[in-house]
C-alpha cells in the first residue's frame, strides 16, 4: 500500500512539473493609456489679423439735376483686432456664439465725371461683429460657418467745386455672413482663417460745407470681403 501511495505521488509530481514547464511565462501587461478626446465645448479668446477689400459707393438722389454723379472706389487694407465666443459640441456638431472687434485701415479716395469732377472718399475706421456659429469637428479640425450683425463707422464725403460737399460719420449697422477652419495645434491653442462678406447698408448724406448743397441729395454704402486669420486660447 505504501509502495502504491508513493508511486501514485510521484507521478502527479512529475505531471505538475510538466505542466508548468509547458506554460508560458507570465509577462505584466500594462493598462491602456486613455486618450482625451478633443472637445470644442468652452470658453475662448484671441487675436486676429488680415486683409480687407473695402468697397464705396455713392449715389446721386439729388431731384434736380446730376450734379454729384455717381461714382464707386475699391480700396484693398488691412485689419486687426480680437475676439471671443463659447461653443457647445454635440457628438460632431459645435455650436457657439462670437463677437470681435477690430480696426480697419482701407480708406479710399477716387474721383468721377458729374456736372464737374467730383472727388469721393469712403472709410470705415472700425468693426464689430456678434454672429453665431455652426461647424462640424472632425478630429482636431473644425469647419464651420458663421454669420449675424455687423456694427461699423463709417466716414463717407463727396465733394464737388459747383455743389459743394455732401457727407456722413457715423456708426452704421448691417450684417455679415462667412466661413472659416479651425484646427487644434496644442492642447488649448487654436489657429483659423476665416473669410466674411460684410455689408453696412445705405446712408443719407447730409449738407457737409458751403456751396448751396441743401438742395442735393444722395446716399452712401460701404461693404467689405474680409481675409483673417487668428490664434485662439481655450478654457
Amino acid at each position: 500500500m505504501k509502495k502504491f501511495l508513493l508511486a501514485t505521488t510521484s507521478v502527479l509530481a512529475l505531471a505538475h512539473a510538466a505542466t508548468a514547464a509547458d506554460l508560458p511565462a507570465r509577462v505584466p501587461v500594462k493598462a491602456p493609456v486613455v486618450v482625451p478626446v478633443a472637445t470644442w465645448t468652452g470658453f475662448y479668446l484671441g487675436i486676429q489679423g488680415g486683409v480687407v477689400s473695402h468697397r464705396g459707393r455713392f449715389n446721386d438722389t439729388s431731384p434736380s439735376a446730376d450734379f454729384f454723379g455717381d461714382g464707386r472706389d475699391t480700396q484693398v487694407g488691412g485689419t486687426l483686432g480680437g475676439y471671443a465666443g463659447f461653443n457647445v459640441q454635440q457628438g460632431a456638431f459645435v455650436f457657439g456664439l462670437e463677437g470681435d472687434g477690430n480696426w480697419v485701415g482701407a480708406e479710399g479716395t477716387t474721383t468721377w465725371p458729374g456736372f464737374v469732377t467730383t472727388t469721393g472718399s469712403f472709410d470705415v475706421r472700425w468693426l464689430a461683429t456678434a454672429r453665431g456659429r455652426l461647424g462640424v469637428a472632425y478630429d482636431v479640425t473644425l469647419f464651420y460657418v458663421t454669420g449675424g450683425a455687423a456694427f461699423g463707422n463709417v466716414k463717407n464725403s463727396v465733394q464737388s467745386s459747383f455743389a459743394g460737399t455732401l457727407s456722413e460719420s457715423k456708426t452704421r449697422v448691417g450684417w455679415t455672413v462667412g466661413g472659416g477652419v479651425e484646427r487644434r495645434i496644442a492642447s488649448n491653442w487654436t489657429m483659423r482663417g476665416e473669410v466674411r462678406y460684410v455689408d453696412l447698408g445705405r446712408s443719407d448724406a447730409v449738407c457737409g460745407g458751403p456751396g448751396g448743397c441743401s438742395q442735393y441729395s444722395g446716399t452712401f454704402k460701404n461693404a467689405m470681403i474680409e481675409g483673417l486669420v487668428g490664434v485662439g486660447l481655450k478654457f
